[in-house]
């Protein structure tokens, strides 16, 4: 598999232990809006896209914006 794939197996294994051993309704990710990569992940695991939030966290002395995804146990699969 090399090293492609690795993002994904690992949030696929983040949604079934969240969902399937923890009880949770709701999982929710974000990542920086420029992040294609990321967003690919959230996207192709099942998660829906939520919205953008407004500098939303500080790092390194300025504040940044994310975009948040979701998904719920119901659309889990």
């Amino acid at each position: 598999m090399g090293s492609k794939g690795f993002a994904t197996e690992a949030a696929k294994a983040l949604l079934e232990f969240g969902f399937r051993e923890l009880g949770l309704h709701r999982i929710f990710a974000t990542c920086r809006p420029d992040n294609l990569g990321s967003a690919k992940v959230l996207q192709k695991i099942g998660m829906s896209y939520e919205g953008h939030i407004r500098e939303h966290k500080r790092h390194n002395e300025k504040w940044l914006d994310s975009h948040q995804y979701s998904i719920l146990e119901s659309e889990y699969s």
